[in-house]
């Protein structure tokens, strides 16, 4: 709140800009963390400054009274733009199978998409979990210092059920699991509400 007090000034959409900008750079480095893990605490401090930014667009439209439609458009599609730049940036590192990733990228995107149904069919936004957004960039800065604490030790994989697998593909099939259980909450949410309305 105080920081938001002192960029009242500031545009809250060129916010939601930047926070892509963001996004990009820090899928270049999960992209290049195999060239150097630093990288990786790199991509926490940026992914946390995206969580910074996001809020503090809605804080300050909300202090300016600059609560528009338009707006709402601003503060949902970045962030899918911003979504994707992040999961294909891990998709495609040296970190993680690039068929585990696509999957769990177009999972993360199918779950926004849920919560975002239920406004365009006229009842609120679904926000049910586990796996909200800010869950996922809670994880992703989990996993990132958990990878990279595993690169310092000259291994990047650990053994799970025999199988060699990295902690970012671990975290992807996490996703690609707890997305299908909150699209399932999500769409039940919605249903609820519109029975809900059908029968006031």
């Amino acid at each position: 709140m105080p920081l938001a007090k002192v960029l009242k000034g500031v545009n809250p959409d060129m916010l939601s800009y930047l926070a892509v900008i963001v996004a990009l750079f820090t899928g270049i480095c999960f992209y290049y963390a195999v060239c150097n893990p630093i990288l990786l605490l790199l991509a926490v401090f940026l992914t946390f400054l995206r969580m910074t930014l996001n809020t503090l667009d809605g804080i300050i439209a909300i202090e300016r009274g600059n609560l528009r439609l338009e707006g709402e458009i601003v503060n949902a599609l970045p962030d899918r733009y911003s979504d994707i730049l992040v999961m294909l940036g891990i998709a495609f590192s040296y970190y993680c199978n690039i068929y585990i990733g696509t999957i769990a990228a177009i999972s993360v995107l199918l779950v926004s998409y849920s919560g975002m149904l239920g406004k365009a069919i006229g009842v609120s936004w679904q926000h049910d979990g586990p796996l909200g957004k800010v869950e996922r960039l809670i994880l992703i800065m989990i996993a990132s210092i958990l990878q990279f604490v595993l690169a310092l030790k000259g291994s990047d994989y650990i053994t799970v059920f025999s199988f060699r697998v990295t902690i970012m593909e671990v975290l992807m099939i996490w996703f690609i699991i707890a997305s299908q259980i909150t699209i399932f909450n999500r769409v039940k949410g919605a249903v609820k509400e519109i029975r809900g309305k059908r029968n006031a």
